[in-house]
């Protein structure tokens, strides 16, 4: 249906026509959203072209359109798309593509690369909303992912008391960053605080998404790690066993999220004590 509309826009008001690159526009969009970017990435280069014809290469729409082509590109293909949306005069695509650029860096291992695209895009989601803005907790723990423990607890911090504002005090976004900062505070040595974040993790999964969802497992390994550090070994052990329970339910034995709790709670075992378990465990795991 797509296809053929823009080809119908070809033929009737030629390749040049803001009407085309809508066409091109909606085609590659849904080509994207249906999980083929191979297929979207000429529609929206199309898209791309009219625009910086029509309307020139920083025109809004322009601008917009190239966060689209840059979404369904190679990362080498793609950095210097977002580089060029950053200068968009809309916060919301300039935001966009300082957060996209810090992916990429933080991806490649470019960490301090990738904390100044995110103090940018932070600078701007807080010259465009404020400070306390519901977009402001993402900003801050992309950022925190890619700088030194010490700074990241305090933009967790931070987050934390915006996303409450904004969000309430029970919403699952919270969660999230709660489970982060416990892991920075258990980096830090901070164990008390740390469990304290991951049972207030806990808490908040259990209660908005229910004790079998996969996200509710996740805390509950953050939170067994804490616990393992305290030495309440037979605790954490109960919250390694339960998060790998949820996730067999949920994904099945063979899924990577499985596998992955497998060798967590393997791992568990061996630095406990228990070698042969282990073993067993991963023995059992990989004949399924």
């Amino acid at each position: 249906m797509y296809e053929q509309a823009l080809q119908r826009r070809r033929k009737e008001f030629g390749a040049a026509d803001p009407r085309t690159a809508q066409a091109a526009r909606d085609l590659g969009l849904f080509l994207a959203g249906i999980g083929d970017p191979a297929a979207a990435r000429p529609a929206l280069a199309e898209a791309v072209r009219i625009d910086e014809q029509a309307f020139g290469a920083a025109a809004l729409q322009t601008l917009a359109d190239v966060t689209e082509l840059a979404a369904v590109s190679p990362p080498t293909a793609s950095e210097p798309l977002w580089r060029r949306a950053t200068a968009a005069q809309d916060p919301g695509i300039a935001i966009r593509a300082w957060m996209a650029l810090g992916a990429l860096r933080s991806t490649a291992g470019r960490r301090a690369g990738a904390a100044a695209c995110y103090r940018k895009a932070l600078a701007r989601q807080e010259e465009a909303a404020g400070k306390d803005s519901p977009a402001i907790p993402a900003v801050l723990q992309a950022l925190a992912e890619v700088v030194e423990t010490r700074d990241a607890i305090p933009l967790l911090q931070r987050a934390l008391i915006v996303g409450r504002a904004t969000q309430g005090p029970h919403h699952p976004s919270n969660a999230l960053i709660e489970a982060a900062l416990s892991a920075k505070l258990l980096a830090a040595g901070r164990t008390d605080d740390a469990l304290r974040a991951a049972a207030d993790a806990l808490t908040i999964d259990q209660e908005t998404l229910g004790i079998d969802h996969p996200r509710t497992a996740r805390v509950m390994t953050a939170l067994a790690r804490v616990l393992q550090a305290q030495q309440q070994i037979e605790r954490a052990e109960s919250m390694y066993r339960l998060a790998l329970s949820i996730d067999e339910n949920a994904y099945g034995r063979a899924h990577p999220e499985t596998r992955t709790d497998v060798r967590t709670l393997a791992k568990f075992l061996r630095d406990t004590g228990r070698p042969l378990e282990a073993a067993e465990l991963e023995k059992g795991a990989a004949a399924r």
